[in-house]
């Protein structure tokens, strides 16, 4: 009955610590959701990165101050419950706690069900719904679900918009995973599509062929794009994003702030040259666009779902131990791109 706990100050600080144990008597309306198995990306890095600024803390506080418990997104099964919205052996997807356990006040929803426990009221909708899943669900999707739902999200915006008029659209962090869910998402429309990464992960990238070219952070001098410019960012580095403006130019359209890959490259506040980035809060779009959302989801996910055939390498960890050196891995940025961690706790 495990949970790994991060100073939220300082996410490389982290600790597993034993969590709450399995009650003997849960409130009327509660029930308890044993974690079978959750995924771990540079998603959570976000969430605890973020936390303070966006409420993700609130949606498992944790009891000691200082200390938080990152969410991730898993599936999990109904051990005992208090509720009628859901029936003991009922299995969900949803986000849970980086633990073995969780207690949820399930409200009724017609996919599932509804986290109506008053902490987690401040959050956005999609971060409390729990839909109905198999036991048998498939772990590359588990890893991919809310990062492909983003990429055809932002995929969906930018057709609306009609690219803004871009004929190059540049990715940074064109190794991560929502980034290049997006570029598979382009690579046939309109517009060219250029990605940008560290130099060790650069032959990677290119050979995913996802992308129209791909370059180096130190190569930005050699990026030459045609026409006028939409800049999507998942890095949050400040620095990157001012040496990009002022590469761009007059040529940029746009600049979407959209992830957080790189937590240590911010504290430059200074306005940028150019277009004011403006941050994409997905979960507000997922709200808004529920049904046109995943119906676009569903019908893009099989020919990336190809993709991830042999791009993506499912690693588990099923102890404590390995489950801090991979959430420290991810904070560093030491991750292989090709890797995605499928956790499942000691229960």
């Amino acid at each position: 009955m495990a949970e790994l706990r991060v100073w939220r100050d300082h996410p490389l600080a982290c600790e597993m610590v034993d969590g709450d144990s399995r009650p003997t008597d849960l409130a009327e309306g509660e029930a308890q959701l044993l974690i079978e198995r959750f995924g771990l990306t540079s998603n959570n890095v976000s969430y605890a990165a973020l936390g303070d600024q966006l409420g993700y803390w609130r949606a498992f506080p944790a009891p000691r101050e200082g200390w938080g418990r990152v969410p991730a997104w898993g599936y999990a099964r109904a051990v005992a419950s208090r509720s009628p919205a859901l029936a003991e052996g009922q299995f969900v997807f949803g986000l849970v706690p980086m633990a073995s356990y969780v207690t949820v006040r399930p409200g009724p929803h017609s996919s599932g069900f509804i986290d109506t426990a008053p902490h987690r009221a401040p959050l956005a909708p999609v971060y409390n719904q729990y839909v109905w899943a198999s036991p048998e669900g498939d772990d590359a999707e588990l890893i991919m679900r809310p990062l492909f739902a983003t990429s055809v999200l932002l995929d969906l915006v930018l057709s609306e918009a009609g690219l803004f008029g871009a004929d190059t659209i540049v990715l940074t962090s064109a190794s991560a995973k929502t980034a290049y869910g997006l570029a598979y998402l382009l690579r046939e429309g309109p517009a060219a599509t250029i990605g940008l990464t560290s130099r060790p992960r650069r032959p990677w990238v290119e050979r995913l062929g996802l992308y129209g070219a791909v370059f180096a952070y130190d190569e930005l001098d050699d990026v030459a794009p045609a026409g006028r410019v939409v800049l999507v960012d998942f890095t949050d580095d400040r620095s990157l994003m001012r040496a990009l403006h002022e590469r761009l130019g007059e040529q940029l359209v746009r600049s979407i702030s959209v992830g957080f890959t790189h937590w240590r490259g911010r504290g430059d506040d200074d306005p940028l040259p150019g277009p004011a980035p403006q941050f994409f809060f997905t979960p507000d779009e997922m709200s808004r666009r529920g049904r046109e959302l995943a119906q676009r989801y569903v019908a893009a996910w099989q020919g990336f779902a190809s993709v991830l055939e042999w791009s993506l390498r499912l690693e588990r960890v099923t102890d404590g131990d390995g489950l801090v050196r991979a959430w420290r891995e991810l904070v560093e940025g030491r991750m292989d791109p090709a890797k995605g961690y499928v956790v499942s706790l000691d229960h």
